[in-house]
């Protein structure tokens, strides 16, 4: 982030804010929908990041506890900071940042030590020779390369499109220098991810789109992922409603239109470029201080999740803030007190990640984004698979009850956390109840201005899968499976199980949705057990080639406990359970109906 007055500039052709006509913000009803076998996005650790400043009054990554507990709370995947040289040192690159006690290795042992990944970002600028800024990247490299313990995520420049930046050069010369520290680092290490351009907003109103363009032009057939920054609403004042509103909106469409401009502009690249959001967070300069209320959680949860859904990787700016009194709030933790918030303790836009990340307080947010809609445009819905979590950011200045219609989840319960109120207590991620899932539908009522997550029981049966044949030893990979329905042929069931001579035990419970005798089918290649109830109902413990095995009892509505031991020993693997009844065909037995409790 650059603070300068051509910022302001920037920000205000970028972004052109829509007033939400009205009150009440939103109505007393809502629905949304959660279509949880339709993916929209992938995601991994590396889309959860966080921009490390070297900001922080003397409370730093490097040396303060209270600060890295709430850090390593998140789970950032990367953590990115801007390095340079400085009288034979590498040091913090940022304006004003800590460059006395520490130098870059101790920063990116502290990134490290946190569980990120370090991603640096390599010095670019107009006032120097494109020879200085290649050798500069290249001994940068060399540097923690000689250590065993190499960097290898790499953002050419920071802002260099920014006219009040120092650094400033023209796109043509970013690509050009762009480039050549790309060649000469892939030449070193075929293995680093080097990005840009690292613009300081993206619009297509902005000078910062004929930017783009040339880049995309220039080095889109090289780059490893594509970079620009997001402050929200920048300088330009606006309303919470539009805030949570039209500017969350404007989030989206322009990761949109990137992905669109790429495929235009880079035909070489079908599948696309990754694309990440470098800087983010409300606005640039907080006069009237909303970065500490809550409306920074609610806005900051509906920022996140509108990322990962358009499929970009978020970086949050920052760890700590660079001017706590210009910027009030932009840090996740307080640098200053600021809002009397305590220094160290979390600020609200932490809150907001945290609705994903679960702070260490519940399940994260899963490895997929899945396709949701919701009636009301201030009631951002967010749900992922993999784990089964639905975020909904209510917006507006009214409690909402909003009706669930959930594809792919019939029956269960979800826990509710909810992030409320302007206050640490209530901004803090609390549970506050139990949600009953039934038919696929649910009814909830969100306070105003509010976050809740609801993270679902999960479906399916514990797995515990074993090097062996025999079941013996610890498991080497346990997870819940949502059913047992696998083909693996001469594949493996994951990692580190190998594609021969293994075994596999699920337990849980099986909900019969009515009184009646249940037939249960295995198919399996080779050898499988099944209990219900602790009733042996299959016992075909054999090397055998994929055969059904059948066994009968009667049971109650509601559910029983069941058991089924399989193992293969060589060529195909098969597991798969069905069942059925007199007045039901067979069918694997739904996700909806198992219970790894």
């Amino acid at each position: 982030m650059r603070k300068t007055a051509s910022a302001a500039v920037s920000a205000l052709v970028a972004l052109a804010l829509v007033t939400v006509p009205g009150a009440p913000a939103q109505a007393a009803a809502a629905t949304v929908a959660v279509d949880f076998t339709k993916a929209v996005a992938r995601l991994d650790a590396a889309d959860y990041g966080l921009d490390i400043t070297g900001y922080g009054s003397k409370n730093y990554i490097t040396n303060n506890a209270t600060h890295q507990g709430h850090v390593r709370r998140q789970g950032f995947g990367v953590m990115r900071m801007e390095l340079m040289w400085e009288n034979g040192r590498l040091v913090c690159g940022g304006d004003g940042c800590e460059r006395t006690d520490y130098d870059g290795d101790d920063w990116v042992a502290a990134i490290r030590d946190l569980g990120a990944e370090p991603m640096l970002i390599l010095p670019l600028s107009g006032t120097r020779t494109a020879a200085a800024d290649l050798a500069d990247a290249l001994s940068i490299y060399d540097h923690f390369a000689a250590t065993g313990a190499p960097v290898r995520k790499f953002i050419v420049g920071n802002e260099t499109d920014n006219g009040g930046n120092p650094d400033k050069v023209d796109a043509a010369e970013y690509v050009a220098r762009f480039n050549a520290i790309y060649d000469a680092l892939h030449a070193r290490d075929d293995a680093v991810e080097v990005g840009g351009p690292g613009l300081a907003s993206y619009g297509t109103e902005s000078w910062e789109y004929p930017y783009m363009e040339a880049f995309l032009q220039g080095s889109g057939s090289r780059t490893d992922f594509v970079d620009y920054h997001d402050y929200g609403a920048g300088y330009t004042p606006a309303t919470p409603e539009q805030l949570v509103g039209p500017v969350i909106t404007k989030m989206g469409t322009d990761i949109a239109d990137l992905k669109a401009r790429i495929a235009r502009l880079v035909p070489s690249r079908p599948g696309g470029i990754p694309i990440q959001i470098g800087e983010w967070n409300m606005d640039y300069v907080d006069a009237e201080d909303r970065m500490v209320t809550h409306l920074a959680t609610v806005w900051g949860a509906a920022a996140m999740g509108t990322i990962l859904e358009n499929g970009a990787s978020s970086l949050i700016y920052g760890d700590k803030n660079g001017n706590a009194r210009d910027n009030t709030g932009l840090g996740i933790t307080s640098t200053e007190g600021e809002g009397t918030i305590p220094v160290n303790a979390p600020t609200p836009v932490y809150h907001g990640m945290g609705m994903f990340t679960g702070e260490g307080l519940f399940r994260q947010f899963g490895s997929t984004v899945v396709e949701t809609t919701s009636s009301d445009p201030l009631l951002h819905a967010f749900a992922s698979t993999g784990s089964k979590n639905i975020v909904l950011v209510n917006g507006g200045t009214a409690a909402t009850t909003t009706s669930l219609s959930l594809t792919g989840y019939t029956a269960g319960s979800a826990a509710i956390w909810q992030s409320t109120g302007d206050s640490q207590a209530t901004w803090t991620p609390h549970r506050t109840g139990t949600l009953a899932v039934s038919g696929g539908t649910a009814s909830i009522t969100l306070p105003a201005r509010s976050v809740t997550t609801l993270v679902l029981a999960d479906q399916g049966l514990k797995a515990e899968y074993f090097p062996n044949t025999a079941l013996s030893g610890a498991p080497a990979l346990t997870r819940v499976d949502e059913t047992v329905d696998f083909d693996w042929g001469q594949g493996t069931p994951g990692a580190p199980i190998a594609v021969d001579d293994f075994s596999v035990r699920w337990t849980g419970q099986v909900d019969a949705p009515t009184a009646d005798t249940y037939s249960f089918i295995t198919t399996t290649d080779d050898g499988v057990r099944l209990w219900v109830d602790g009733q042996l109902l299959v016992d075909a413990w054999t090397d055998h080639s994929k055969r059904d095995d059948v066994g009968t009892i009667a049971l109650t509505a509601g559910g029983h406990t069941i058991r089924m031991e399989f193992y293969e020993k060589g060529y195909d693997a098969i597991a798969q359970l069905a069942w059925s009844t007199p007045n039901m065909a067979r069918q694997a037995i739904p996700a909806g109906r198992l219970n790894p409790a």
